[in-house]
């Protein structure tokens, strides 16, 4: 295994951001021949073709770039001191070239494809102001060694894995006051009430956007492929114009139904433009996710912060507690909560079949898969494991498998 901190060669770089290019542009084309697009897609595909274009990227943000790994880190903190938060898990296969032979064999898709964007000179992460990471699973704790060389501004958010606990709560505010601390340095700024208010007032409007969406999504009348489209752009700077366009589009297909019949929970790795296979092959399999806890889509925005007053302690208090609690990433120790609200959640949709989606690697997802296939069929739901990777080599098998799981569901 080759030192991860090493340059990569020059030549190398200009094969693999090719390849990137001509990957976003092959996606794009195939979704624009969809019967299905709408102009009102192009928003949402211009943005998510940014990540191969930096340059262009940045040129059109025009502000410092904060890339993060995670949703845990409030998005509201680094939009008022001036950041734009930037989420820098991607999913091209040409990328991952550059890191497979950097880093464990079993790594997971996400860690190579997060590697590689920063181990090439001119792409968004490395030429973001700052790197902040939290500490979701053992491989994102190891991320900012694999960075030191990287050089840039790097802060690590350590994530109590107790989040029910009242020291697990404490000690969570307290990295949201280090993070704050840390993003006014970098900024050279303090973080006044009020531009926290402007950026609480903003997130708002786009969850309440992110809510109608998902709810037009229940009701078959957006396709989950775009719609997980539409919520893989939120984190590409713009927030205000993704919650416009996003309001557009339910719109605009508002009573137009155009989904298959059958419906399930989606759960596990995160499904991340321009690798769409897992939505594109329950679509093909005739299946609709009618709801899901991807961090990429459902959990983009999950929960509301209320604050008990206007104080700098309490909106703070809020963030970290809205971040924190609302969030079902299976990194934490107490799942049983998790495990409730999607029963919950399918009781009440009607569904009564999950597909756990896992990238090969990825180790929280994989091992909590054995208690939630016992509880879930103890409970009279259907389940359906998928371990998968990025690649296209074994979509015949899966496509197979979800067509007998859609017989076994309608």
């Amino acid at each position: 295994m080759n030192n991860p901190l090493s340059k990569v060669p020059e030549a190398k770089q200009q094969v693999v951001r090719r390849k990137t290019r001509q990957e976003y542009a092959a996606q794009t084309a195939l979704l624009k021949r969809r019967g299905d697009y709408l102009p009102h897609y192009d928003y949402f595909l211009d943005i998510l073709s940014l990540r191969a274009e930096p340059e262009k990227f940045r040129q059109k943000i025009k502000r410092p770039v904060a890339a993060l790994n995670c949703l845990q880190a409030p998005l509201e903190i680094f939009d008022a001191l001036g950041f734009v938060p930037y989420r820098f898990c991607s999913s091209t296969v040409s990328g991952q070239d550059v890191a497979s032979s950097r880093l464990p064999a079993l790594a997971c898709p996400v860690i190579k494809s997060a590697l590689s964007s920063f181990l090439l000179e001119d792409s968004i992460e490395s030429l973001a102001d700052l790197t902040v990471i939290a500490g979701t699973c053992d491989w994102m704790v190891r991320f900012p060694e694999l960075l030191e060389a990287h050089g840039g501004k790097i802060h690590f958010m350590e994530l109590p894995h107790m989040k029910e606990s009242e020291r697990g709560r404490k000690r969570w505010i307290e990295e949201i006051y280090i993070l704050k601390d840390f993003l006014e340095k970098e900024s050279g700024r303090k973080m006044s009430r009020r531009n926290l208010h402007l950026s609480l007032e903003k997130y708002a409007a786009a969850r309440l956007a992110l809510r109608n969406l998902l709810e037009a999504r229940e009701r078959k009348e957006i396709p989950v492929l775009w719609c997980m489209i539409m919520t893989n752009a939120l984190m590409m700077g713009d927030v205000e114009g993704w919650t416009h366009s996003v309001n557009e589009v339910i719109r605009a297909q508002s009573g137009k139904l155009c989904c298959p019949e059958a419906s399930v929970f989606l759960a596990g790795s995160p499904v991340m433009f321009p690798n769409l296979k897992i939505p594109q092959l329950l679509e093909d399999a005739g299946i609709h996710v009618a709801a899901d806890e991807l961090c990429t889509s459902e959990r983009i925005l999950a929960g509301v912060p209320l604050a008990e007053d206007n104080s700098e302690f309490a909106l703070l208090r809020a963030l970290a507690e809205q971040s924190h609690l609302g969030c079902s990433c299976p990194t934490y120790a107490d799942n049983k909560r998790r495990l409730d609200n999607i029963m919950a959640v399918m009781r009440d949709r009607n569904i009564s079949g999950l597909v756990l989606h896992i990238l090969k690697g990825c180790h929280p997802y994989d091992i909590c898969s054995f208690q939630m296939e016992q509880v879930l069929r103890e409970n009279g739901f259907h389940f359906l494991r998928i371990e998968t990777d990025q690649s296209r080599e074994d979509s015949k098998s899966l496509l197979l498998r979800l067509e007998a799981f859609s017989a076994v569901i309608q």
